[in-house]
């Protein structure tokens, strides 16, 4: 068992949620992760909602913090995507750069990535740079990405000025010419289950959706991927 589970925006400690969501949403994924044995979670962001979501008499170093307790309790690796709002503590709070690299399963070289603007789409020169000499240097291995915002017409959503990330068309055709298999998963839309996207050697893909209480009619779904057969699946967690 060979797996990495995706999740994402998790929105904890948000007043559109009723008592005991957190707790029933966090205990689901602890059965999760101990019944599919997963070898990491990347977390794609929106771990805590922003300051105008926020429940009433809770910080957000707080909600983190919870957060992190329960996590270093699954007794598994987790990746982590930082936001823009997040940078002060991000670091503090992980130990984790906001830009890393993580070779943690033998053959796999997991990229986080996360734009330094308060926009959370606008990445520097040397971000790019940063991430393009990465992908360079994962040759002969599987490369797996994640940011929060997603990459470029991975879903249905239009593909207009500032809703997907901009990722440079240099790095488009680096990730999509590769000999390797490479994916590339982001959250942010909350946006309906639908199939992956392929472009050469790249997946694109959504990374999941957990039910905010306030959407009732929306639907949880979370996304695997299999190292050893290369197949990503949607699963739909009670």
């Amino acid at each position: 068992m060979n797996r990495v589970l995706f999740i994402s925006d998790l929105h904890l400690a948000d007043i559109r949620n009723g008592p005991g969501r957190d707790a029933r949403l966090l205990a689901a994924l602890s059965t999760l992760i101990r019944n599919r044995h997963y070898r990491a979670v990347i977390n794609l962001g929106d771990t805590v909602s922003r300051a105008g979501y926020l429940l009433r008499g809770t910080t957000t170093r707080e909600a983190f913090n919870e957060y992190l307790q329960w996590r270093n309790d699954q007794g598994v690796p987790f990746r982590e995507c930082a936001i823009f709002r997040e940078r002060p503590f991000f670091r503090d709070i992980f130990g984790q750069e906001e830009d890393s690299v993580w070779k943690g399963i033998q053959g796999v070289v997991i990229l986080t990535f996360s734009p330094c603007h308060e926009d959370d789409h606008t990445a520097t020169d040397a971000q790019w740079q940063w991430l393009s000499a990465q992908v360079k240097s994962a040759v002969g291995q599987t490369l797996v990405l994640a940011s929060h915002v997603p990459y470029p017409g991975c879903c249905s959503r239009a593909d207009t000025p500032g809703v997907y990330l901009p990722v440079p068309q240099p790095i488009r055709h680096q990730l999509e010419t590769r000999g390797e298999a490479t994916f590339w998963g982001g959250g942010h839309f909350h946006w309906n289950e639908e199939p992956p996207v392929t472009r050469g050697s790249l997946t694109a893909f959504m990374g999941g959706r957990f039910l905010i209480d306030a959407e009732p009619t929306k639907t949880t779904y979370l996304r695997e991927l299999d190292l050893d057969t290369l197949e990503l699946r949607t699963i739909f967690p009670d």
